[in-house]
């Protein structure tokens, strides 16, 4: 299988491209550990997501991609979390799920220490039960980001997370509780910026970086917030995300999680031309469809997708 470009932060090394060849190879050949009935039918594929629209629309571009190559396709959408749903992949329940790098590592290894692409994506090859398989993961990337209102931004001249160090004693957070222990949350800012959180000046807000992040943000109730890069609410709320150089925030980068027996040659080359096509602008874009003024369903904005970028027709072979 050839890897295909990557377009995203840093080139991928010759050694780091082979490495990771050899890995999806041993992935894509293993026996898989679940319990589960699975059809032998490799053409046959059930397709799961999420419970957020980010998780739905790429699941859905899977599934028509996959149709119009003449698969058939089971849909079983808003499953839930990882807890949840990666097990219905080993147990065969679902065949196929969109899935992040950084957040599946993580599942897999919660003392895990990359946080860059390619030392996530290797760390993780390593990491998956031999029931799993991934595909190579597309440059697209919704991953954790600190960002501040445009207004706090223009007042102390921020751009990078450095930068707000500086005000660590005016700082308020705003995240979901663990973003307070977390070594990509508070902890490593600390240790790699010197942002010093008082535990007093940490909000705690459960809602995933949604509205009532954003409402806090914009209000000044806090001084930053813990959202995802692909939000719509980033440009609708004139939000700045400072910038990570030091990476404390795992490389996120879309991935297909397929179960090992149904991994073929046609699934790799479908799904791997979509990843190869996919990036963090059109993720911003499909979101903003779904969940903007627009009102479109995730099928629909899926559906627009495929055919701007030619995946409803069979590809050549």
């Amino acid at each position: 299988m050839t890897l295909m470009p990557r377009r995203r932060r840093g080139p991928v090394g010759a050694a780091v491209m082979v490495l990771v060849a050899v890995l999806i190879a041993a992935c894509g050949s293993s026996n898989p550990l679940g319990g589960g009935e699975v059809s032998g039918d490799l053409k046959s594929i059930n397709v799961g997501s999420a419970d957020f629209t980010e998780s739905k629309i790429v699941a859905e571009i899977y599934a028509q991609a996959l149709e119009a190559n003449g698969f058939t396709v089971g849909r079983q959408f808003g499953i839930g979390s990882r807890e949840t749903y990666i097990p219905a992949v080993q147990d065969h329940s679902i065949d196929l799920i969109p899935e992040y790098t950084g957040n599946l590592l993580q599942y897999f290894d919660e003392e895990a220490t990359a946080t860059t692409p390619d030392a996530v994506l290797l760390a993780l090859l390593k990491e998956l039960p031999g029931d799993l398989s991934i595909l190579y993961p597309s440059p697209a990337e919704d991953k954790d980001t600190l960002a501040v209102s445009a207004a706090t931004a223009q007042r102390w001249n921020l751009t990078s997370i450095a930068d707000l160090a500086k005000h660590s004693a005016e700082v308020k957070v705003g995240g979901p509780s663990e973003f307070q222990t977390r070594v990509t949350g508070l902890v490593g800012l600390k240790d790699k910026y010197g942002l010093d959180i008082a535990p007093a000046n940490f909000v705690s807000i459960s809602d995933g970086g949604g509205p009532a992040t954003v409402q806090a943000l914009s209000s000044g109730a806090v001084t930053a917030a813990n959202i995802f890069s692909t939000s719509p609410a980033i440009e609708q709320s004139n939000l700045i995300v400072l910038e990570d150089p030091k990476n404390v925030f795992l490389a996120a980068n879309v991935v297909p999680l397929v179960a090992s027996q149904k991994m073929s040659n046609e699934l790799k080359t479908v799904l791997d031309a979509v990843s190869a096509k996919m990036t963090t602008e059109a993720l911003i874009a499909l979101n903003t469809s779904v969940e903007g003024n627009q009102g479109v369903d995730p099928d629909e904005a899926a559906q627009k997708w495929i055919k701007d970028n030619g995946f409803d027709q069979p590809m050549q072979k």
